[in-house]
């Protein structure tokens, strides 16, 4: 079982953030915090395949590297699993049946449809194929996004599949589903997080949440979410340039 999975099930919150800029740097750094986890975002950002890579081999210590495909596709998840993915993470998943579309993807023949040529993940053939075949589930970290009306009304058939290790809410795609695009305090957001909550604990070792603020990392966190996501790395370098330079100004006009 990953370190990720071990120190969910033991109680603690395991905490990290997303990776949207191209670069081995940028992975290694945010390893050296430490941070539990990266998510390394293909859907959202223009990084590819071989970048991911790169960034995966930069992670230093036991920082997972869990690669966020752009589409719920087996050729997209192959792809992620082959490069050395420590997880991953699919988004739109809204059904039973999708899910276990992942899971279909992620399983080898006969239980799925991944083709056999796990390239890194193998260590570049220096794991026995078969002994890879036998055991990567073992490691594997299996994430779903739960971001939909419809994910909501279907949790119990996502929550079932049995490959999957987790599910993610997305505050923006969830508000944008309720017709509430990014009023987090509305009521029926609040109350859309914590049926989510209330429904999958205990289910799966991993409830995650995407947390655009320290105060809604902490909202999730009291409501049972226990994989928090602190924001992505441009963002944060952005808000923090913003407040180098409001400190600056505000010092200098004194």
């Amino acid at each position: 079982m990953h370190t990720l999975l071990k120190k969910a099930l033991s109680g603690s919150p395991v905490l990290g953030t997303w990776v949207t800029v191209a670069s081995p740097d940028v992975a290694e750094a945010l390893s050296l915090v430490p941070l539990d986890f990266v998510v390394i975002d293909l859907e959202h950002s223009p990084i590819g395949y071989r970048e991911a890579e790169h960034m995966l081999i930069a992670l230093k210590g036991s920082t997972a590297g869990i690669v966020r495909v752009p589409w719920n596709s087996h050729v997209e998840i192959k792809r992620a699993l082959d490069i050395g993915a420590h997880g991953i993470l699919v988004p739109w998943v809204n059904s039973g049946e999708e899910a276990r579309q992942v899971e279909r993807a992620v399983l080898y023949p006969p239980r799925g449809i991944r083709g056999v040529g796990p390239r890194r993940a193998s260590f570049y053939g220096t794991v026995p194929l078969r002994e890879y075949y036998e055991k990567y589930l073992e490691d594997l970290i299996v994430m779903v996004q739960v971001e939909t009306r419809e994910a909501i009304k279907n949790l119990e058939e996502i929550l079932a599949v049995e490959t999957i290790s987790g599910i993610l809410v997305g505050p923006n795609d969830l508000s944008a589903s309720l017709g509430i695009y990014g009023q987090y305090e509305r009521p029926e957001f609040l109350e859309a997080l914590r049926s989510v909550a209330e429904r999958a604990r205990g289910r799966k070792p991993l409830l995650a949440f995407f947390a655009p603020t320290p105060s809604m990392a902490l909202m999730a966190y009291k409501m049972g979410y226990n994989m928090i996501s602190f924001s992505a790395d441009i963002f944060v370098l952005v808000e923090a340039y913003r407040q180098l330079l409001a400190d600056f100004q505000r010092a200098a006009a004194r």
